[in-house]
């Protein structure tokens, strides 16, 4: 598990791209369709209807909530990895309010990550 690495990417376009410059051995890609549904309001039953999370859940190997174990993730980082747009930037604040509603042990131990597109790496390393 050292040095492995699950990119949640935006779209099944932004997969292929990053599965021919991804390291098989030890990056995997989940491309996400669309828009997850908003945690921020819903029912943990509405949760596990959910396909794509219940897809994230299942290609990290953990359990939601209380029952999450950070011993059972199978990656040592998760990167979000969406488009530099408004429709990106909603996509990575859904799933970032998964993450800390859902497994917030992931957060604390300082395996979530963002990457940054270039457009807005540049502007913040302009300021």
């Amino acid at each position: 598990m050292d040095g492995t690495e699950i990119f949640l990417v935006e779209g099944d376009s932004a997969g292929g791209s990053a599965k021919q410059a991804r390291n098989r051995r030890s990056q995997a890609i989940l491309p996400l369709r669309g828009k997850i549904l908003n945690v921020a309001s819903a029912t943990l039953d509405k949760m596990g209807q959910n396909k794509e999370l219940s897809d994230l859940m299942l290609a990290l190997g953990v359990q939601p909530g209380a029952k999450f174990k950070e011993e059972d993730l199978r990656y040592e980082r998760v990167v979000i990895m969406t488009d530099a747009d408004v429709d990106g930037a909603h996509i990575a604040s859904l799933l970032i309010t998964f993450f800390y509603r859902i497994m917030p042990g992931l957060i604390r131990a300082g395996r979530l990550f963002l990457a940054l597109p270039p457009s807005i790496g540049s502007a913040m390393a302009a300021r």
